[in-house]
């Protein structure tokens, strides 16, 4: 079917099969449901929102002293409760790196008993100078570090940074010093904090 729109043009074809179906709804008679999201999704119910997920652990780092896990931030080990401060010996020439923390001084010196599980063993090649009983480096609970010369004093004397300490003398000492048990055996110390 052609008509003309008065417009004095070619005439336009009107498809009236679409146009005189009755069976099509009219817009509004359309049920209205929930609408899509761009997604082709339907948007959530007006329900309460889910919990959220629980926050991630804390990552967790090896204890210096008994190996448990201790989370980052902590400052002590929830197994051991030791603190997380700790201090390092460091000597490569004598391949020592031995760690300690707050507690009973750490005693050096070539006396296999003296320091009993505490001590340094200097009795080989590599503690030539260093007497039995030589030093102790202790840990307060106050976090000050001190180096202590045996009472009896040593025979090649104690050094921090080069400097001979006095006989049987009480010194404190700081990240990084250098302690030198006679001229041939010397270490770092290091102060460890824990995790910020």
């Amino acid at each position: 079917m052609s008509s003309h729109d008065g417009s004095g043009g070619a005439p336009r074809h009107v498809d009236k099969g679409l146009a005189d179906d009755g069976d099509l709804p009219e817009f509004d008679d359309l049920d209205e449901g929930p609408p899509f999201l761009p997604d082709g999704n339907f948007p959530p119910s007006s329900g309460p929102p889910p919990p959220a997920p629980p926050p991630p652990a804390p990552p967790s780092r090896p204890c210096w002293s008994c190996g448990e896990g201790v989370p980052a931030g902590s400052s002590a080990c929830p197994e051991c409760q030791e603190s997380t401060r700790h201090l390092r010996l460091i000597s490569p020439g004598a391949s020592i790196d031995r760690r300690f923390g707050a507690g009973p001084p750490l005693r050096l010196g070539r006396h296999p008993v003296w320091g009993q599980a505490l001590a340094v063993d200097l009795s080989d090649d590599n503690g030539r100078g260093v007497s039995r009983r030589h030093a102790t480096v202790e840990l307060t609970p106050d976090g000050s570090v001190w180096l202590t010369e045996h009472p009896s004093g040593t025979t090649n004397g104690t050094y921090v940074n080069g400097e001979r300490i006095e006989r049987g003398a009480r010194v404190p000492l700081r990240d990084g010093d250098v302690v030198g048990l006679g001229r041939h055996f010397a270490f770092t110390l290091l102060t460890v904090e824990p995790d910020a």
